[in-house]
């Protein structure tokens, strides 16, 4: 064989595998981009458990009040904006409730459950998540007093809300009030897997009591924890 032939076929040669190795290359190009974009949905939370939460479509069903950030081994809720809740109307004749901000009832600063060792100041909410260190109250539901669903949420983590997994019916609850009083409630319903969309347990009730949530898992679609209590003899 020639020099020639043997330039030709190297040349030859070295093209096929060069066109060859291009859809190779290609394709670990896009594949790189994809995990890339898998990695950055996970963290912003796109992804099952992000830290950030998760928000749906316009069409995509409310949830419960969401509860970020927990501490290492303690899970949280990582949830969509909740669907606000109208607070509930007094029956004909019955006194009307004070208000706070719209909201019927007397505004509370501080729940206490003594078994459990919470005891955390209460802030208005903005349904979405928690703070840290505090319970918050979901807007538009009532406030002690009120005669309806009083809805208070937190994170499920050590000092704040995770040890309502342990609550048992008959424990006291009790919320401070701005003016100094305390309302005390008695817990008659635990409910440990509420779904995440189950959002009946936000809305108004005909005669009062409280509702306490909690996350139970990183998963934005995981089960809620919820307890309800109503107003002690």
């Amino acid at each position: 064989m020639t020099d020639p032939d043997r330039r030709r076929r190297s040349s030859d040669a070295e093209g096929w595998r060069s066109g060859r190795a291009r859809p190779l290359i290609l394709l670990a190009g896009i594949f790189a981009i994809v995990l890339a974009a898998a990695g950055v949905a996970f963290v912003l939370g796109g992804g099952p458990g992000g830290m950030g939460g998760a928000t749906p479509s316009p069409t995509a069903s409310p949830t419960l009040p969401a509860s970020l950030a927990p501490e290492s081994g303690s899970p949280e809720l990582s949830g969509a904006p909740p669907q606000s809740a109208a607070p509930g109307s007094a029956s004909p004749g019955s006194p009307t409730p004070p208000t706070v901000d719209g909201e019927p009832g007397i505004r509370a600063n501080r729940i206490k459950i003594g078994r459990l060792g919470i005891d955390l100041a209460v802030i208005q909410g903005d349904g979405i998540d928690a703070p840290i260190g505090k319970a918050a109250h979901f807007p538009s539901s009532a406030w002690p007093g009120g005669g309806s669903n009083i809805y208070i949420y937190g994170h499920a983590r050590t000092g704040m809300f995770i040890r309502l997994w342990d609550a048992r019916v008959g424990d006291t609850v009790q919320l401070g009030l701005v003016d100094g009083t305390t309302r005390t409630y008695v817990v008659t319903k635990i409910l440990p897997t509420v779904p995440w969309d189950a959002v009946q347990y936000l809305e108004p009730t005909p005669t009062e009591q409280l509702t306490l949530q909690t996350s139970t898992s990183y998963y934005p679609t995981a089960p809620r924890f919820v307890v309800i209590a109503i107003p002690a003899p």
